[in-house]
């Protein structure tokens, strides 16, 4: 059975989507996706990036600098780093034992993926993707080890 997405999960990427045509880009990339998330103040990842001070509008004027990252195909609204996301999302809330996929879910989800604009970002401001993973899993009364294992 496939999960809903939730309100909260649908408006942060529907802020990413915003944030993309802000910028010009063709597709969705995770550096927009990690501003939809981080810019509401409801998501644990919110106040996880404001305790490492971390700004959500840093991701977004630091995506702006980045290169583009290809759209999977012409015209596609999320770029294949996203899909990725997405698909993982669905994997931790399932594995979680959630009905809905949850902003936290897919920052879990979004923290595995090596490669895009959202890693390159934490790269650039020296956060290590797996500290946040385990700092979200940790606000929603979880341990690390709950994650779901991605390679």
């Amino acid at each position: 059975m496939e999960l809903e997405f939730s309100e909260q999960s649908k408006k942060a990427i529907e802020a990413a989507e915003e944030l993309a045509e802000e910028l010009g880009d063709a597709s969705v990339a995770t550096g927009h996706l990690i501003f939809g998330l981080a810019v509401d103040e409801g998501v644990c990842i919110h106040h996880i990036f404001k305790d490492l001070n971390i700004d959500p509008d840093m991701f977004a004027g630091y995506v702006k600098s980045l290169p583009r990252e290809p759209e999977i195909e012409v015209g596609a609204p999320h770029n294949r780093h996203v899909h990725t996301v997405f698909e993982r999302g669905i994997e931790a809330a399932q594995a979680l034992g959630s009905d809905k996929v949850k902003p936290e879910h897919m920052a879990i989800a979004l923290m595995s993926v090596k490669a895009g604009s959202a890693y390159e970002t934490l790269k650039e401001f020296s956060i290590d993707p797996a500290y946040v993973q385990m700092l979200i899993l940790e606000s929603m009364g979880l341990e690390a080890e709950d994650a779901p294992d991605w390679f």
